[in-house]
């Protein structure tokens, strides 16, 4: 398959201190590729390059063969990339449903339609609800979209998270720990949820801390250790590489 996402030698450094050094790797088109290593290891540094949150201080990304380090994260959205981050950021007072709405840019209203009420502007808006809750029934919530983010439970908002992620209709989706906090329901329907995104077409590049989860959903693993990448290949083969055993797995046993 060809390379949708293409990291090349990317580095960052903060100071004197290498967060990543001279990472490179491929990820397919339609596949899951798991990002592991364990904490402080660039995991997160290497998402925020990605998405355009931050950039890198050398190396390139490649999206879909054109050069995208350095660009603003709203033109990475338009282009075709959405995360979710490792910290929650909903706006706990709003529904779920009105936080995935806050995603979906078109249609727009006017200014007119805004301040005369006009019949256009709930089109518009009931449009946006309907959208945002089979967003969430994607994810398996549909049935809290009426329910303040602030009520829900830690692994709910993460599937609110992605949903809104979702909204953009990206073609490669940066997930950022989903599953922290959820329970062992969660995490298979989270599992199931990412192999649908696969089957759909979308691109998934995971970070996760959860080794049943990326083992069992991801085509392809990506080891960082101290920055640099250490192990790449299928889950079985990462699984049984001494250096992954030693930095992260071992240590996770331990």
């Amino acid at each position: 398959m060809s390379a949708l996402l293409e990291i090349r030698r990317v580095a960052r450094q903060f100071g004197g201190v290498a967060a990543l050094a001279d990472v490179s790797f491929r990820v397919s088109a339609g596949s899951v590729v798991g990002v592991i290593g364990p904490n402080g290891s660039g995991k997160t540094t290497l998402m925020n390059i990605v998405s355009g949150v931050d950039a890198p201080s050398a190396g390139v990304v490649l999206f879909d063969e054109d050069p995208v380090q350095g660009r603003a994260a709203h033109a990475l959205t338009r282009l075709g990339i959405a995360r979710t981050f490792q910290h929650i950021r909903l706006v706990p007072h709003l529904t779920a449903a009105q936080n995935v709405a806050l995603a979906l840019h078109d249609p727009e209203a006017g200014l007119a339609d805004i301040l005369l009420r006009l019949p256009r502007l709930r089109r518009i808006e009931r449009q946006r609800h309907e959208r945002a809750v089979a967003l969430l029934d994607r994810v398996c919530i549909g049935a809290r979209a009426a329910s303040p983010a602030g009520d829900l439970s830690y692994g709910d908002r993460r599937r609110v998270e992605i949903a809104r992620a979702l909204a953009s209709g990206p073609r490669l989706l940066l997930l950022d720990e989903p599953a922290a906090g959820m329970n062992h329901t969660e995490k298979r329907a989270l599992r199931g949820l990412i192999a649908g995104l696969r089957r759909d077409g979308i691109t998934v590049v995971l970070v996760e801390h959860d080794m049943d989860l990326v083992m069992g959903v991801c085509d392809e693993i990506q080891v960082l250790n101290q920055g640099r990448l250490i192990a790449s290949g299928a889950p079985r083969a990462v699984r049984n590489d001494p250096r992954v055993i030693e930095a992260y797995l071992g240590a996770e046993d331990a």
